[in-house]
């Protein structure tokens, strides 16, 4: 193995120009100052310590992970519905170390990337084949071969896993099994309809099953137990296209019949009960973003609603999408006017422009409260990374990669992204 030669963060990458102002949104000025202060900060940040880092060797067509302060590599499949086997590698304590390879395991086949997921002294390898998932559970330490099924997993309240996706949605039911042992615990059949979760931290403690024709059901994920029974088809709208749980309400959304819009109709999730109904158009998503709902994705920029009553708290047209959501701030995006994004940091509850971040390519990340980096391309071919703090509202330099082609992803504080080279590059970024 090879060391990767992290070198020195130079005087000489160009920040952004000063990204032009927002729109009139709240106080334009203020807005203006704070835009500054962060641009400033941006500016004369320098690396508090250079990061542990090394060069993962694989074959040529293999995927790498990183879960737990470890890296995972996955060998190519072998042979069409076959498997791929899986090294577990501990990361250095220091920049150019090299990787302890800890075990080898076979994991699941299929194509494209793997992911995974460590939970409770094991780590769970995800394959995916024509749409379909499946897992494979191991033992962190050891890398034996605890169970393997179809599926995607969640982890559930009581040390379950939730399964799904895993076969034909026509015949393939819900399941929550052990985690330790991969033994059923329940299970519900879907009947061609869908199904939202509710999350208490990173797990989650109620189902939702909402079936084509039949009783909508709210279910005790731990136990199975349904809790609460509804109308099974709410607001008579038939051919269901999602569900998901915003806080205390059910969202169900199904076409509206115009133009491939849809409407989104919200049920209070202690009854069951219509609460209100909004049409969107093909272009629109609705999301939570603090404690507030947010409509994004259209021209008119972000809009805010109240999830009580669906009534219009704010609106910011500077902006499109919403990345994250961190206490009272929110970390927005909108297409940058030369390829890749703008991204900005919102006052959650007023939707006003706390700064403007610059252009800067979000890193795909694991969990909802993990850090969140950015990523953007200096004058010389290398790659800035930095991380987007919304609560400090900067984004603050952390070192610069050279030789690095791009795709990162992260985990905690390990970042990984693909080396000009074809090969992978890991670096522990610092605090």
């Amino acid at each position: 193995m090879t060391v990767i030669d992290l070198g020195e963060l130079r005087g000489d990458v160009a920040p952004d120009p000063p990204p032009r102002p927002p729109l009139a949104v709240g106080r334009p000025l203020r807005v203006a100052l704070a835009g500054a202060v962060a641009l400033l900060t941006l500016a004369s940040s320098t690396p508090v310590a250079r990061p542990a880092s090394a060069v993962v060797a694989g074959r040529p067509g293999a995927e790498v992970r990183v879960a737990g302060g470890r890296l995972y590599v996955a060998d190519p499949e072998t042979s069409s519905g076959g498997t791929r086997e899986v090294t577990a590698y501990a990361t250095p304590s220091g920049a150019g170390g090299a990787l302890r390879p800890l075990w080898r395991a076979s994991g699941p086949g299929g194509e494209g990337q793997i992911e995974v997921l460590e939970q409770g002294g094991f780590v769970l390898i995800i394959g995916r084949r024509d749409g379909w998932a499946e897992t494979v559970a191991l033992d962190t330490a050891t890398g034996r071969q605890r169970w393997r099924l179809p599926g995607y997993p969640v982890p559930t309240v009581g040390g379950g896993l939730l399964l799904f996706g895993g076969g034909d949605e026509t015949t393939d039911p819900v399941r929550v099994v052990d985690l330790s042992s991969g033994r059923p615990r329940w299970s519900a059949p879907v009947d061609r309809g869908r199904m939202a979760y509710r999350h208490r931290g990173a797990e989650i403690d109620q189902i939702v099953l909402i079936p084509e024709s039949g009783r909508i059901e709210v279910r005790d994920a731990g136990s199975g137990a349904v809790l609460l029974t509804g109308d099974s088809r709410p607001g008579g709208a038939p051919g269901y296209q999602g569900a998901g749980l915003a806080g205390d309400l059910l969202l169900v959304s199904a076409a509206n019949g115009v133009a491939g819009g849809h409407r989104v109709t919200a049920y209070g999730l202690d009854a069951l009960d219509r609460r209100w109904e909004l049409d969107l158009s093909p272009n629109e998503y609705l999301e939570e973003c603090g404690h507030l709902l947010c409509v994004g994705g259209r021209e008119a920029g972000l809009s805010a609603l109240d999830p009580a009553t669906h009534r219009p708290r704010w609106v910011n047209p500077r902006w499109q999408w919403i990345f994250a959501a961190r206490g009272d701030r929110l970390l927005v995006a909108s297409r940058a006017r030369v390829g890749g994004m703008e991204l900005a940091v919102l006052d959650a509850a007023t939707g006003r422009t706390v700064a403007e971040l610059g252009g800067w390519e979000p890193v795909l990340n694991q969990g909802p409260d993990e850090p969140l980096f950015g990523t953007r391309r200096t004058r010389e071919g290398g790659l800035l990374v930095a991380e987007l703090d919304p609560a400090r509202a900067v984004a603050r330099w952390l070192d610069v990669l050279p030789d690095v082609m791009g795709e990162c992803l992260s985990s905690g504080r390990d970042l990984l992204c693909r080396r000009q080279s074809g090969a992978y590059g890991w670096w522990r970024l610092p605090r």
